[in-house]
């Protein structure tokens, strides 16, 4: 199941869902969608701190993302701290900001280490 969120809303506040989610509207806040997909539709102004297990952007992002892959668009723009296991850019598409590959594989390698030693 998939929720989106339709054109000419504008939002403000914290957004947590247990599903995929497509945002195409403005939104400002936080969204945290463990386990799922957030897609940022083409035209789209998003400034928030996300948390997902996918981020697809193809219109405008600014803010932090936390996520396992994170896909940037042709004609997408990104600004944002990425931390992310992987990391694609198409061509076309505008990055700026930090990316970090390096703490996402030590908090995973942490939290598989640590369910280890409950088991």
């Amino acid at each position: 199941m998939s929720v989106q969120i339709e054109k000419n809303l504008r939002i403000n506040g914290d957004l947590t869902a247990g599903e995929d989610l497509t945002v195409d509207c403005t939104f400002e806040g936080s969204i945290q969608l463990p386990g799922h997909h957030l897609t940022i539709a083409k035209g789209s102004k998003v400034n928030a701190a996300v948390a997902a297990q996918v981020v697809t952007v193809h219109g405008d992002f600014e803010g932090q993302i936390e996520a396992e892959v994170v896909h940037v668009a042709s004609g997408a723009t990104l600004t944002a701290s990425v931390v992310a296991k992987k990391l694609a850019i198409q061509d076309g598409a505008l990055v700026n900001g930090s990316v970090n590959t390096e703490r996402a594989r030590a908090a995973s390698d942490i939290a598989r280490h640590r369910a280890a030693q409950k088991a």
